[in-house]
Order: C-alpha cells, then structure tokens, then sequence
C-alpha cells in the first residue's frame, strides 16, 4: 500500500506538485469525476484545483489522476490519500488519530438497524464510522452527520460520503468546535439514535458546559468529557459506541468518572484493544478500548443490563490477519446482549 502512495507522490514531485496540493487535485477530480453536487466546501476544492501551478504539465496532471480514477473510481483510499499528504498536520498537537477501518467497520456492526435512524460522529475526521453506517443501513433510510472542527476533515467526509449516498440518506456537516456553545448541540440535543466516535484523546479543555457532571468532578480532558457531550445529544436508551484511552477504564484516577457512568448508562461492552492499534494509521502505540454505552431512560434508571467484557488480540490488519473483534461479534449471545440485528 504505502509503495503505491510513494510512486504517486513521486510522479507529482517530478512536476513539482507536492503535498496539500497533490491531495486536493484528487478529490477534485472525484468530484468532477462523480458530477457531485457541489457545497461550498467542495466547491472551494475545485476552485484551489484550479490555482494550482501544474508548471506546463497539466495534460501530465490529467493522465496521473484519471489512472488513480480508473484503479478506485468509488474513492475509498481517499482518506488514505489525505492522510499520506497531511499526516503531520492531521496529527500533531490535535490528539486525533484515523481509526482503522477494521475496528470502524465492527464497531458500525455493534448498532441495531432501525429506518431514520440519526447516526452522527462528532468528530468525524477522516468520515471512516460513516461510510461504514452508510454501508450498513444500505436500502433503508437514514440521516448521518458529520462534524469536525478542521474544515478539510469534514470536507473529505462529505466528498466520501456523496460518493457513496443513496437517495433516501439525509447528509449533514459541520465544523463546530463541540466542546464549546455550538450548532450541533442546541439543534439535536436528546434527538439522536447513535453516536460513533474516536475523540481527540487527553487534550485539556478549559471551556465547556458548566452542567457537566465530570467537569465539576474535576475532569477536564477531553475524552472524558465527551462522554458528558454524547449524554446531551442522545435520545433516551440511544446508543454510544466510542474509542476512549485505555486509561480511563483502567486507572485509579478515574474512578470517580467510571461511577458516573454506572449510573447514567448501560453499560453494554468494554472491550480492550491490543497495543498498536493506531501504529499503520497513525504510527503511534496510543492504547485505546471500545466502550459501548446505552443512555438509560428516566424511567429504567435503576435497572441493571448485561455487560461484555473482552480483551481482543488482534484487529485483523496487515500485521495479523485475524480479526478476534469481529469474530467475538458474530457469536450469537454477544448479538444478543449488544441487541444486534
């Protein structure tokens, strides 16, 4: 994978195209290529294509893209390719990391089916969670939101979205920073069916809502938190199914924080990744879990639900084909327990 990624790079460097440049005129050309109807955004795209100086090589530029076109014409390595151009400013000082697309896809096939559903990733980064939602929900009808505070993030996953989309998907963005006073919040607060999430880990964050009930406990990192923001968003018995640091599940520090979980959430799994989970994404050994919450409803506040706890040896990626996440999901009392249909 990554040979491949070199040679591109290396035949855009020869015309002395590099970097942002490169990743911009190939989501343009799959915009142009896919006739997408064109959002401020992606128009913006089109119109930074345009200024860039192909040094009197643009019939070389065409040939280039429309290879890249004919080898993925429905995009999927688009997030790839943003990621092999702007890997360094994607991750540093932003405690983002692109989940891979294994865990995404098992941690989609952990929500139940239902028309309409609302499904949004609060921080969706490169839009991998809503493709895969997207995938799943297939035929029937859905509404999926995306939000990130950088800009180009949430312009990949509407450009990979708009691809993919069939007639009865609603599509939504946003660039909002969730953790202050934003649009997303007041607009579907207690209205949303699902939230899936890898939010940036460990990052202080000094202004948010003051009700919350781990900040007045003391917390202000921002996976903590997020946990605070997803109880706002979801509808009574919604469902959270999130990336969070090992550490918030296993701890001492946190364990005021796991009690206030206990009591305003089902906890439906907890299962712990191996290390390197973000090492070809990301090259970082950040360890992280996958937490699967249900919001209690005022009603069933007191009652109990099963829990699954697991530890997963391997994700299924280039380094271990096996995906022991994905297998533990198909057995028929984890379905049942995660209600998965």
């Amino acid at each position: 994978m990554k040979e491949k990624f070199k040679i591109i790079e290396s035949q855009f460097r020869e015309l002395g195209i590099e970097g942002d440049d490169v990743f911009t005129l190939i989501a343009s050309e799959y915009i142009k290529y896919h006739n997408i109807e064109k959002s401020e955004r992606l128009k913006k795209i089109g119109e930074k294509a345009n200024s860039i100086n192909c040094n009197g090589s643009k019939s070389k530029v065409e040939q280039i893209l429309k290879k890249i076109i004919s080898l993925e014409e429905q995009g999927s390595e688009l997030s790839v390719f943003y990621q092999y151009f702007h890997s360094k400013r994607f991750r540093d000082n932003t405690g983002k990391f692109f989940t891979p697309r294994s865990i995404a896809q098992s941690m989609v096939s952990m929500l139940p089916i239902k028309s309409d559903a609302i499904i949004i990733d609060p921080t969706c980064g490169g839009g991998t969670f809503l493709l895969e939602a997207l995938k799943k929900w297939g035929n029937t009808s859905c509404h999926l939101i995306g939000n990130d505070v950088d800009n180009y993030l949430v312009t990949l996953t509407e450009l990979l979205l708009k691809i993919k989309k069939q007639s009865n998907h609603k599509l939504s963005f946003f660039n909002e920073n969730i953790y202050s006073n934003n649009k997303i919040i007041a607009k579907y607060r207690g209205k949303v069916d699902y939230i899936l999430a890898n939010p940036p880990f460990s990052l202080t964050i000094e202004n948010f809502n003051p009700k919350s009930k781990l900040l007045k406990l003391g917390f202000k990192n921002s996976d903590a938190l997020f946990l605070d923001l997803a109880q706002d968003l979801l509808k009574e018995e919604g469902k959270l199914v999130c990336l969070l640091p090992h550490s918030i599940i296993s701890n001492n520090e946190y364990v005021e924080l796991r009690k206030t979980v206990e009591s305003d959430w089902f906890i439906n799994a907890i299962m712990v990744l191996p290390e390197g989970v973000f090492q070809e994404t990301a090259n970082t050994t950040t360890r992280a879990d996958i937490l699967v919450l249900k919001k209690k409803d005022k009603k069933n506040k007191q009652n109990k639900s099963n829990t699954l706890f697991c530890n997963i040896s391997s994700i299924g990626n280039s380094i271990n084909a096996n995906n022991d996440l994905q297998a533990i999901l198909e057995k028929q009392e984890v379905k049942k327990m995660l209600e998965i249909n």
